[in-house]
């Protein structure tokens, strides 16, 4: 019977093991999954709703249970750590990280999905009960538990990063002061800045806004932070969240022979294949083809996660599928705001040296004499010469999410400004304009 070992338990890694078992029986394969933490298959993208009480339980951002998969003959293993991959001899060491005893376990083929781990800055030590990550559904319940035990009126969140600006809106929504301390010039690093900027003035009533400022130190006082101290100035704080960013979880694997980036993602082709026979990579910890930068990126999206995961359940249950690449399409709710984002952004264009033209556009979400309509702003970046679009940035209060994902499909089809304007798109007064937002960009392109 062959053996396939997957590290990794939340998104990619339960999305193979569920696809594999589809494809083959328990008697024709073995499923082990091994999973650092106590909890699989979940959504991390929904922890902030639970910070905000939006989803009222913990449990309901749990896809399926350890013991679903069990039924299913996957095996999992919780609170495991993988310590070694000797890919020559083809085997694992797992450590307990309860009882720290270590096992070798063999593998026909391996599929690492470990995700991604959040950097803790040099300020943040393990002793700090009011300054937290979010990173793991682990994470959420000690940020949750704290904010039930605790009388917290100022909530600092140092980086302005998807996570930090939802975990923003959670703490506003919870009647709290929020403040975002940003070392670079934006929030939302992925937008070009004019983008950022008018975003953030439409939040400046909400949310206190700190630019270019570093964190240098957190000041304790009974156990506790009280103030956060920056190169520029010291801030009152009750609670602390700290997302600057996340890393690649492979660094038990630096000295493995695994092509990496150098931030540590495992490069693989569009099989997911590593440079290692009969070992894998897929989800956050891994690589993809960008379709318009057309090279290998790392973009840690559960929407990729997943994808992958799949192809390479189909792969092991010996079918040829392949991950054909991304275009790094995403959205975030931020207070009454939809942010999207497809493709690349005109600073990525200039930092790749390709040929690009840029446009800005207003269009109204519905039809202004319909009750409701609000502005969108659309930047659109495309090549001069073919027409085809590269990159689309959106904001608004209404309509950006299903027209982020018209123009990620444009981007992926390779569609020109022309094409996108004679797309037969859905037309009613509640839900757009006649010439549609998107086709009202296009057409402002030259």
């Amino acid at each position: 019977m062959k053996r396939v070992v997957i590290i990794g338990g939340v998104a990619a890694g339960m999305s193979a093991a569920s696809q594999l078992r589809r494809m083959k029986e328990k008697e024709e394969v073995e499923i082990l999954v091994f999973e650092k933490g106590g909890d699989i298959s979940y959504s991390a993208c929904g922890m902030p709703y639970y910070l905000s009480g939006v989803v009222k339980e913990k449990d309901d951002l749990i896809a399926r249970t350890k013991q679903e998969f069990e039924e299913r003959n996957i095996s999992v293993h919780l609170f495991h750590e993988v310590k070694e991959v000797n890919h020559t001899k083809k085997y694992i060491v797992v450590q307990n990280v309860k009882t720290q005893a270590e096992k070798e376990i063999t593998y026909d083929e391996l599929i690492i999905a470990t995700g991604t781990t959040a950097v803790k800055p040099n300020f943040m030590s393990d002793n700090m009960p009011n300054v937290c990550t979010l990173k793991s559904l682990e994470d959420s319940e000690r940020i949750y538990t704290y904010l039930q035990a605790h009388s917290v009126e100022k909530v600092t969140i140092i980086g302005g990063g998807y996570v930090g600006m939802e975990v923003a809106e959670a703490m506003k929504a919870l009647g709290k002061e929020v403040r975002v301390i940003e070392q670079g010039k934006q929030i939302l690093s992925i937008l070009d800045q004019e983008m950022a900027e008018h975003l953030q003035k439409q939040l400046d009533d909400d949310i206190l806004f700190h630019f270019e400022e570093e964190v240098e130190a957190l000041l304790h006082s009974d156990g506790s932070v009280t103030h956060v101290q920056t190169n520029r100035q010291t801030y009152q704080t009750d609670l602390v969240i700290v997302n600057v960013g996340v890393r690649p979880n492979t660094q038990f694997l630096e000295r493995n022979g695994l092509r990496m980036l150098e931030n540590g993602a495992i490069l693989v082709n569009e099989k997911l294949e590593t440079n290692v026979p009969h070992v894998y990579a897929a989800g956050d910890c891994a690589t993809s083809y960008h379709r318009v930068l057309k090279k290998d990126v790392h973009i840690a999206l559960g929407t990729i996660a997943n994808k992958q995961g799949r192809v390479l359940g189909y792969r092991l249950g010996g079918e040829n599928r392949e991950f054909p690449g991304v275009v790094g399409t995403s959205i975030v709710k931020v207070m009454d705001y939809e942010i999207g984002k497809t493709g690349i952004s005109e600073r990525e264009a200039r930092e790749n040296s390709l040929l690009y033209k840029a446009i800005t556009a207003e269009a109204p979400s519905h039809a202004s004499y319909y009750p409701g309509a609000e502005k969108i702003v659309i930047k659109l970046v495309y090549h001069p010469e073919t027409k085809e679009i590269l990159g689309v940035q959106m904001i608004g209060k209404e309509g950006v999410a299903k027209r982020i994902d018209v123009f990620a499909t444009a981007i992926t089809c390779r569609l020109t400004t022309d094409e996108i304007t004679m797309l037969d798109l859905s037309y009613a007064p509640p839900f757009a304009t006649v010439w549609d937002a998107v086709q009202i960009a296009a057409q402002k392109a030259e």
